[in-house]
């Protein structure tokens, strides 16, 4: 505790206060299972903009984003955030359909456009283990960060700030998480700007940072790392994070959580043009990062230290304190959510379809189990993370995409294809993708997402032109029987 700030330490502890007493003053309002799982469908639109900003960034963003700049330069706008931003962008476009049929979650959807309930619980079972990975980088990225301000070992800090999520979130579900958003959210990008006027001020102007870290490596402004990253590594990277969004359980959730179709399409164009700022400014955030911390003598090993060390070293105090207040605004309000996301998962995707009968009470204290159980196993997983935050990132971005992104929504437009067809092709693009991403993050010299959506395309089709007299004769005997009837 000897080279612990007390300034950081007490703006956290306040913080942590202030949004621990915005959480029971909203749980109060959680009067039924509908509320805690989707604010009983009526967030309004300046409510469901900033709660989607604050879900959007995360330690990733903030931590795993800027050591990404600070180790490999600006290529990272070329596929990961270009990916993420047109896939807000798309989702758009297809919000009103998915409003249509009346879904609260991605299982649900699955489930419509397949024609089976049995697709509820092997979607949520991917969604699932995709939710609990980016809890575990959740948890990595706050702990570093508070072990750093505070000097709190970090292996103390990762079950302290595990707890602290598990009761903010179990207490009010999305009503909980929907208001601490908000003000995380405001706040988060206010640090951001602030934080890089500062640098840009201090460092000589962007003109400066930019020459600088040019000089530093020339591969760092260069869109492609200076031929580091092959055209399709960066297709493929793009297509994973461009996947992401019309996958995530989350996204899905909350859109159902709007008031109506038009919110959802407010809430989805105001964010998505107030990130692509936000994401523009923290590459530069970055790059000014690397500047500063080698031109001082500051370097790191460990791209996920660059932001940390910033903030603790470089930084005045009251830069600082901003700093840790945008981080952990980033980083609960992201946690938060997928906490919800995989407790309501494992209540309405998969729990519900084995006992269909239970009420709203019984299916609300499942959620609450799920939430405490899964975030003490992510706490437990955290201690000792298997890789960077940016690494667990690609693997759940490689994940979603190859299981539902093709399957998924061609099903919704093709309303001819098979169901089971689809299943399969979740299931083949799930596992190839994975498993190419295990294997080193390629199948020789094809990308992993590029093989697990391959995967997932080639079953679909196969599937469905070896179903397909099955499925006409099922037709012609279901309609010799209704006019059997009739007759």
């Amino acid at each position: 505790m000897s080279g612990a700030n007390p300034y950081f330490l007490a703006a956290f502890i306040l913080y942590v206060i202030l949004l621990m007493a915005i959480a029971v003053w909203a749980a109060r309002r959680t009067r039924n299972v509908m509320d805690f799982w989707v604010f009983g469908q009526r967030m309004g639109p300046i409510l469901a903009t900033w709660s989607l900003i604050a879900n959007f960034v995360s330690a990733v963003s903030v931590i795993g984003f800027t050591g990404a700049v600070y180790a490999g330069g600006y290529s990272l706008m070329t596929h990961t955030i270009l990916g993420l931003m047109l896939g807000v962008s798309g989702l758009y476009f297809v919000v009103g359909l998915v409003r249509r049929l009346n879904v609260l979650t991605f299982p649900d959807l699955v489930a419509r456009v397949t024609g089976t309930q049995a697709a509820r619980p092997l979607a949520g079972s991917v969604l699932l283990l995709s939710g609990w990975l980016y809890l575990v980088m959740q948890l990595v990225g706050a702990s570093l960060l508070v072990t750093a301000i505070t000097g709190v070992p970090y292996q103390y800090i990762v079950w302290i700030l595990g707890i602290v999520f598990i009761v903010y979130t179990a207490i009010g579900g999305l009503v909980s998480v929907a208001w601490t958003d908000l003000v995380q959210g405001v706040i988060m990008v206010g640090a951001v700007i602030i934080a890089l006027g500062y640098m840009v001020v201090d460092l000589g102007g962007l003109t400066e940072i930019n020459t600088r870290f040019a000089a530093m490596d020339p591969s760092f402004v260069d869109p492609t790392g200076g031929g580091k990253l092959s055209w399709p590594v960066i297709g493929a990277t793009f297509l994973a994070f461009f996947g992401t969004i019309f996958t995530e359980q989350d996204m899905l959730i909350r859109i159902a959580a709007t008031r109506d179709v038009r919110t959802a399409k407010i809430h989805l164009a105001a964010s998505g043009a107030i990130l692509s700022v936000f994401y523009a400014l923290l590459v530069l955030l970055g790059g000014a990062t690397a500047v500063a911390l080698v031109g001082s003598g500051m370097g790191v090993e460990n791209p996920d230290a660059a932001f940390p060390t910033l903030i603790t070293q470089y930084v005045p105090t009251w830069i600082g304190i901003i700093l840790v207040l945008g981080v952990m605004s980033a980083i609960l309000s992201t946690t938060d959510t997928r906490l919800h996301a995989i407790g309501m998962t494992v209540a309405r995707d998969m729990y519900s379809y084995f006992r269909p009968r239970v009420g709203e009470a019984h299916l609300l204290r499942v959620s609450r189990a799920a939430t405490v159980l899964l975030g003490l196993l992510a706490t437990a997983v955290a201690m000792d993370p298997p890789g960077t935050i940016i690494v667990l990132y690609g693997f759940r971005a490689v994940l979603l995409t190859s299981a539902f992104l093709i399957p998924v929504y061609v099903a919704i437009y093709w309303t001819a294809l098979d169901g089971r067809a689809v299943l399969a092709a979740i299931v083949a693009g799930a596992v190839v993708g994975l498993g190419a991403q295990v294997a080193g993050g390629s199948i020789g010299p094809v990308p992993a997402t590029f093989c697990g959506v391959g995967a997932a395309v080639t079953l679909l089709l196969v599937a469905h032109w070896a179903l397909g007299p099955r499925r006409r004769q099922e037709a012609a005997l279901a309609g010799a029987a209704a006019d059997e009837r009739a007759g």
